[in-house]
């Protein structure tokens, strides 16, 4: 890899990658064979694609099932750190992810998923002379803001520029940065022409003139596709069956209330981010639904096939071939 095309402006990538491969029990965090327990869940932003899990919280499901969740955020890809050193019980992200730390010696599963589409989008400044229409030419030599390198983002990022025919290494400038939302400060400051990023980021850029509408919807342009997944270690999935299977069910409920209940969806999110201004709450929303991001727990063979072959083509997951949909996926306890 051609590292002089990349710009990292945050530290803690190495630490991100040094995975320490301890097996789980979740410290801290208690269940039982009765199915009620203590978790937390990591997260890697605070994000409204997880909506459902924070639906769940807010709404009781989980602690009507006897569970009670902790959700913390932790970046530069300490949210799966956190699950290989027993202080989470799971992350909410990406199931590549836990492959690319299979990768390396854990055994980390998706056990359902939550975000069903890569929700993601590349805005691009007004003034950087990126149009939809001549994607492809006009990227040449621009700089593209991705947050953290092996991030979910990162991933999908590499994959679409190759199907654009542009070689990640050598047609463009990749900007990575630890910190969650700096393609605004970046593309702002223009130290990036383009952003990858994912809402309400993209509708807070868009509402400051910071960028446009768009240039790459890639929850349109894959389809299905596991974006965000619960994610724990083999051994937590199967420590307590009853658990586990109560913790899916009440997650499952906060998909349905979002997926149902536009309204009392716009009022949770309104509560997790009371910076945002409640257009662009509504407008964030309006996009997740058009975009069909939430569609249920499960998860295809097949959209895990391609989760693994974008991760692959990335270049972030080099595993020969070891992990497979079957050996990541684990949905033995959906409701």
């Amino acid at each position: 890899m051609q590292f002089s095309r990349r710009i990292i402006l945050a530290a803690g990538l190495a630490g991100a990658l040094s995975l320490t491969l301890t097996a789980c029990s979740g410290g801290g965090d208690t269940t039982d064979a009765s199915g009620s327990g203590r978790v937390t869940i990591a997260e890697p932003i605070h994000s409204i694609g997880y909506l459902p899990l924070y639906a769940a919280i807010s709404t009781g499901a989980f602690s009507d099932a006897g569970i009670d969740v902790t959700v913390t955020t932790l970046t530069g890809g300490a949210h799966v750190n956190a699950v290989l050193n027993n202080s989470a019980w799971g992350f909410i992200g990406g199931p590549e992810s836990g492959a690319i730390a299979n990768s390396k010696g854990a055994d980390l599963v998706a056990i359902g998923g939550v975000v069903n589409r890569a929700n993601i989008y590349w805005a691009a400044s007004p003034s950087s002379g990126v149009h939809e229409s001549d994607l492809a030419q006009s990227l040449r030599g621009k700089r593209i803001a991705v947050g953290r390198h092996g991030g979910s983002p990162e991933v999908l990022t590499f994959f679409e520029l190759r199907k654009l025919g542009l070689d990640p290494d050598k047609d463009v400038q990749i900007v990575n940065n630890d910190v969650s939302g700096s393609e605004l400060s970046l593309v702002s400051a223009n130290q990036a022409d383009v952003a990858v990023t994912t809402e309400p980021v993209l509708g807070q850029g868009i509402e400051q003139g910071i960028w446009g509408q768009p240039v790459l919807n890639v929850p349109q342009s894959l389809g299905e596709y596991p974006y965000s997944a619960i994610v724990t270690s083999r051994a937590n999935a199967d420590k307590s069956p009853e658990f586990t299977r109560k913790f899916l069910a009440a997650l499952g409920k906060g998909i349905d209330l979002v997926r149902n209940d536009p309204e009392q969806a716009k009022a949770i999110a309104v509560k997790e981010f009371p910076s945002l201004t409640p257009e662009v709450i509504q407008n964030t929303l309006d996009r997740a639904y058009s975009d069909d991001l939430w569609t249920g727990l499960a998860i295809s063979t097949e959209a895990e096939a391609l989760n693994l072959d974008v991760a692959r083509q990335s270049g972030l997951l080099v595993d020969d071939g070891k992990n497979t949909p079957e050996s990541v996926l684990k949905l033995d306890y959906l409701p």
